[in-house]
């Protein structure tokens, strides 16, 4: 599948990304394999398996990071009361999404960028709060502001690896 060309690996792994959500979204937990299955699929889209898996563990910490942060922190609170193992896998998803979601990112003039994450990201977790999956403890403009902030400052450490391992690593071939 790595043959794809940029912009059908673009669609491939936006339909593949949007479709592991969606299972997250409606089925939580009990999702958790079909999610791996698209984990799966959107590694075979990438060139390079080796470079993927090393953004992968160098990034996924990151993310799990900002769910703890947000447990923690007080602003979410999900029914495990911990961070579900179907949220890590929709993080599997997303990083394996950075070939071409951050590298769009990236290209944006910096304040569109910024505004994309800072409306985005929040907003994703609003939806799916207000299905229920799971609470938002604070008011939404506290929540919009904290989660906002935490996005923006994760996703810089995401680019400065994704740099590193990307263009400028001559350890990882």
């Amino acid at each position: 599948m790595h043959h794809l060309s940029a912009s059908t690996r673009l669609i491939t792994n936006f339909v593949l990304f949007q479709a592991c959500w969606l299972l997250a979204f409606l089925y939580q937990g009990k999702a958790a394999l079909p999610m791996l299955v698209l984990c799966l699929l959107l590694l075979l889209t990438h060139k390079n398996y080796v470079k993927q898996l090393a953004l992968l563990s160098l990034t996924l910490p990151l993310g799990i990071g900002i769910e703890y942060f947000s447990i923690y922190s007080g602003l979410i609170a999900h029914p495990e009361r911990s961070i579900p193992i179907w949220l890590v896998i929709l993080w599997i998803a997303f990083i394996l999404t950075f070939d071409s979601s951050l590298r769009a990112i990236i290209t944006l003039p910096h304040y569109l960028g910024v505004a994309v994450i800072a409306l985005v990201a929040p907003a994703s977790y609003l939806a799916a709060a207000n299905f229920g999956v799971f609470d938002i403890l604070v008011p939404i403009v506290q929540f919009y502001v904290t989660f906002s902030a935490s996005w923006l400052a994760c996703t810089l450490f995401f680019i400065i690896i994704y740099d590193w391992l990307f263009t400028k690593s001559k350890f990882i071939a």
